[in-house]
């Protein structure tokens, strides 16, 4: 039985944390989106210089981008076994990539959602000084940070309520040390089974 998820959260929150424990005890592949995107612009392919475009100016990448890297990469799992951190941030990105796995075959089997208040990822900040876990990134100033945060809280009630609605949503207490949230997050998968 193949195991598909996705886990999602305000920028901060410990999606990649969870994701890659996620992945190494389920043997699942860890895409992080906005991991995908950064390789594909360093390996100067069209859609990578189509994102960075974007990226430059501070805009949104287009869908048709980011779904265009996302399959390309799902594809190489046989769009099976994996986690997708930071993804779907729209509630259409989460009808697209439901319609195509099912198209595949296959199901969405979870959104996990980490529930963190914006208090406490300022103070995982602050802990953890230069954001070390994001030295690669190049929008990591306050600004980005707030137009991040702003756009998560005014996107991400839709995708919630849809998943919710079909079962397919799990919200965890993210502001936790990892370990119990990770422990909670194992429960939820493995009911699924």
């Amino acid at each position: 039985m193949s195991l598909n998820l996705f886990i999602i959260g305000a920028s901060g929150c410990g999606k990649s944390t969870q994701a890659k424990k996620i992945a190494e005890k389920y043997n699942l592949s860890h895409f992080s989106t906005g991991q995908l995107l950064r390789d594909e612009i360093a390996s100067q392919s069209q859609l990578g210089l189509d994102a960075k475009s974007y990226i430059d100016q501070g805009q949104l990448v287009p869908d048709d981008i980011v779904f265009a890297i996302l399959v390309q990469n799902l594809q190489k799992v046989d769009n099976r076994d994996f986690i997708i951190d930071g993804f779907p941030r729209l509630l259409n990105q989460g009808q697209y990539i439901e319609k195509y796995l099912a198209n595949k075959g296959q199901p969405l089997d979870l959104i996990i959602h980490l529930d963190v208040t914006v208090e406490e990822i300022q103070k995982r900040r602050a802990d953890r000084g230069d954001d070390f876990q994001d030295a690669n990134r190049t929008d990591n100033t306050p600004e980005a940070i707030a137009s991040r945060q702003k756009f998560y809280d005014d996107n991400n009630g839709p995708i919630m309520d849809y998943f919710q609605a079909k079962s397919k949503l799990f919200r965890v207490d993210g502001n936790r040390p990892v370990e119990p949230i990770f422990d909670d997050i194992v429960v939820a998968i493995d009911k699924l089974k």
